[in-house]
């Protein structure tokens, strides 16, 4: 009886060939994703605030909010992070900042409804969503939000995601010469 259910097991295995090309296109089009990535994060992490999007205008609203990030698949998750957010007279964008150690109390001390300010921002065509791509808050000819600390984060991402993208290209190969020698 148990061979019967081996025999009948073995029919429907997956020919090393298949699995090999099956990983191999796997891992290249994960590679591709981490170099896409990497490329995204360095066009932001090495953009000169000359070629970015600039407003100057009155402050309308300001605040601490909360947002949601996702990430889909089979275990998805969602993370609940806090923002501080600016809305601007005149600027159809709700421009907002992200620090990861979530403290605005310079931004919140410094800026006021009312006050006049310069940004620098990349932007978005989503209206209804935070612009998390502010580059540089100016007030009075001083820095409020340096550009340093978005590009920074950007920076590392940027070498985090290329540094990944070689390791999967150096194991989808190593992967697939394996296959070449268990034949």
């Amino acid at each position: 009886m148990t061979n019967s259910i081996f025999k009948t097991l073995q029919k429907f295995r997956i020919p090393k060939s298949v699995k090999r090309v099956f990983n191999f296109v796997g891992g290249l089009f994960l590679t591709a994703c981490c170099f896409f990535v990497a490329y995204l994060t360095f066009q932001n992490g090495w953009t000169d605030l000359n070629k970015v999007d600039k407003f100057e205008g009155i402050i309308t609203e300001k605040g601490i909010t909360t947002y949601q990030t996702s990430t889909s698949g089979r275990y998805r998750t969602t993370s609940t992070n806090q923002a501080f957010y600016l809305k601007l007279e005149g600027l159809n964008q709700t421009l907002a900042v992200y620090n990861p150690q979530q403290a605005y109390s310079s931004l919140d001390n410094n800026l006021y409804v009312g006050d006049t300010i310069k940004v620098y921002y990349n932007h978005s065509n989503l209206v209804d969503k935070l612009n998390l791509e502010t580059f540089q808050i100016e007030k009075n000819n001083q820095q409020i939000l340096n550009s340093q600390d978005f590009q920074g984060r950007e920076r590392i991402g940027f070498y985090i995601t290329l540094i990944g993208g070689f390791v999967l290209l150096f194991m989808t190969f190593y992967q697939d010469r394996k296959f070449k020698l268990s034949k």
